[in-house]
């Protein structure tokens, strides 16, 4: 991760599946602080999930992230448990942040499209997503959805490239 970091690439991680409200199996009930290595770097945008309805999904893990690491994560929330792909069967959601990380990384994408690494760092373009994400709750940055929803017509507008008027 640090070398992709510092080639200034943009690097998205998923926060994981340990959230309190109905944890996976995998993570042995462990919920708190359950957002640890890579993705609770302050190099990465790591991303949380919320159903189309904009409620946090239960298996999100939740911050701070694990103790000596950055602790504001996950930095964003995107969309997850929505039929898409149908790989888990048909007519079954895509679910987990593994969905809605992909979401996120698609709006990073396709923001970069139009903005040079060189002339905006990955740590800027990412600091835009949390400034422009719809805030839930309280504002300013809280343990289920980060710094909020992820809106990136508002992030690519606040970037000068979406054309006002």
């Amino acid at each position: 991760v640090g070398i992709l970091a510092r080639a200034n690439v943009d690097i998205v991680f998923a926060a994981g599946n340990c959230g309190s409200n109905c944890p996976d199996d995998r993570c042995e009930g462990v919920v708190n602080h359950s957002i640890t290595g890579a993705n609770a770097t302050n190099s990465v945008l790591t991303v949380a999930g919320c159903d189309l309805s904009e409620r946090r999904v239960g298996y999100s893990s939740q911050g701070p992230a694990i103790p000596g690491m950055y602790a504001n994560k996950p930095d964003i929330a995107a969309y997850a448990h929505f039929l898409g792909s149908e790989a888990l069967g048909p007519g079954l959601p895509d679910k987990g942040t593994s969905a809605a990380c992909p979401v996120a990384s698609g709006c990073v994408a396709a923001l970069r499209t139009n903005l040079a690494p060189r002339t905006t760092s990955p740590a800027d373009l990412f600091e835009q997503f949390r400034r422009s994400a719809q805030q839930v709750g309280v504002g300013g940055w809280n343990r289920d959805y980060g710094f909020g929803i992820i809106d990136p017509v508002k992030a690519a507008s606040q970037l000068g490239l979406i054309p006002t008027g």
